[in-house]
């Protein structure tokens, strides 16, 4: 193993950092509709903030009550809130209209245009270029030296983009206004498909919401009686929906694999990427979920989180 003494060390890192300056000092400098790539490497310089409230409503929000009268608190529907806050939000007020004037797969080309600028701005090759010079890097004689198909195990479907949130990261734009979902009749295909690939072991069930769109319990319960594992990709709140009180249980009786989406511990930083209330509707679905089993030893029901950092 090499060991550096503390003086080499450090100059090491001086030397690190001018090269990282001089590299940044040759960057083209940002246009309009992209991120500033010159930014300083000097990390303990930068104060990062989050957006101001706008009302002091809202700032009452950010500290969390606590488990007493949780159950109450959430008793209603996320949506109205949601599509409230949707037109109060200038973000989504200008995809919206984007959405009116260039339609949606108009508007999807156009922003992986704005992508590729970006990656092009800092130098980054395509695909097929970088393929090339690891080709000739590696003095491969065709591709299948390069890249071999493995066996497909996880059919991912996507039922749809109806969500009860309008959370910020959100790819696909998925909100209460987003009415694609998927048909019977794909449903059954999708589950034809997954009955003669015998490879597959498991079927992965994601939306906007996928417990909200009509086909999601023959998709759950066909993919289990096919003997295959089954994810629901969750954000936890769809489970308090009016409609839905049951979904808890249907999950544990089919023994689904539940994948949660909870950005953060805190009721602040939940609710300013998701939306007022998330936090709240979030633990008690998850409370509700405990009760069953999910995230207890032996009970044989996954419970994963996972977060999307604001």
């Amino acid at each position: 193993m090499l060991r550096l003494s503390p003086f080499l060390a450090q100059k090491w890192h001086l030397q690190i950092l001018r090269s990282c300056r001089k590299w940044s000092s040759k960057v083209p400098g940002p246009s309009p509709d992209l991120p500033d790539y010159k930014t300083s490497v000097d990390v303990h310089e930068h104060k990062l903030s989050r957006p101001v409230a706008k009302s002091s409503q809202q700032k009452a929000t950010k500290r969390w009550d606590g488990l007493h009268g949780l159950k109450e608190r959430t008793k209603d529907s996320l949506i109205p809130v949601t599509l409230k806050e949707m037109e109060e939000s200038e973000g989504f007020q200008i995809t919206a209209k984007e959405l009116q004037e260039m339609g949606h797969a108009k508007l999807t080309r156009d922003d992986r245009k704005k992508r590729q600028r970006a990656l092009d701005n800092i130098g980054v090759p395509d695909f097929l270029e970088y393929w090339r010079i690891k080709v000739a890097e590696k003095q491969l004689k065709s591709p299948t030296d390069t890249f071999c198909k493995t066996e497909i195990t996880t059919l991912q479907v996507n039922v749809g983009l109806y969500c009860n949130q309008a959370c910020n990261h959100c790819h696909v734009e998925s909100s209460p206004k987003r009415q694609e979902m998927m048909s019977q009749k794909v449903a059954k295909q999708c589950i034809r498909l997954l009955a003669n690939s015998p490879h597959v072991t498991l079927l992965d069930l994601t939306g906007g919401a996928p417990e909200l769109c009509s086909e999601f319990r023959y998709l759950a319960t066909e993919g289990r009686a096919l003997a295959r594992d089954v994810i629901v990709r969750t954000n936890l709140t769809s489970l308090l929906e009016p409609g839905q009180e049951d979904m808890a249980q249907f999950f544990a009786s089919l023994g689904l694999n539940v994948v949660a989406s909870l950005p953060c511990y805190s009721a602040k930083n939940v609710n300013l990427q998701r939306g007022k209330g998330v936090f709240d509707k979030s633990i008690q679905a998850l409370l509700t979920l405990n009760e069953l089993g999910y995230g207890k030893p032996e009970s044989g029901l996954k419970l994963d989180l996972v977060y999307n950092p604001l």
